[in-house]
Formats: C-alpha cells, structure tokens, sequence
C-alpha cells in the first residue's frame, strides 16, 4: 500500500538527510518511491542534504495538487 511520510523540523536537523536514507533503503529492496521536495539548496527538481548527497525529485509548488 502506498504512504506519504512528511519529514518537518528546524533547520540542520536532517529532514533531508532522512529522506535520502529512506528513499535509499526501498530502492535497494526494489521499491520504487517518488521525491518531492520545494526549494531545495541543490536547485530545482532536486532533494540534497549537507553531507552531499542528492537525488531526482519533484518540485512542489503552492499550486502542486498531491491528489
């Protein structure tokens, strides 16, 4: 079944450094998974976290319908 998990919290607590970790751990089990992220430090339609890591992502506006 599918989940939308929302990582939230002050800045450098590593939200995205989770997501990176989550997204990594189903892909190599082979379960697909889509990356939203919105104005990301590495540019746009990219999530990254400070260590340097970085994967594809979509970027969600205010008008970004998740239905």
């Amino acid at each position: 079944m599918a989940e939308l998990v929302f990582y939230a919290g002050t800045m450098d607590c590593g939200k995205s450094t989770l997501a990176l970790q989550t997204d990594h751990n189903h892909s190599s089990r082979g379960r697909a998974g889509i990356v939203f992220t919105r104005l990301d430090r590495a540019g746009e339609s990219m999530l990254s976290s400070r260590l340097g890591l970085a994967v594809p992502a979509i970027e969600v506006g205010d008008d970004f319908d998740f239905r």
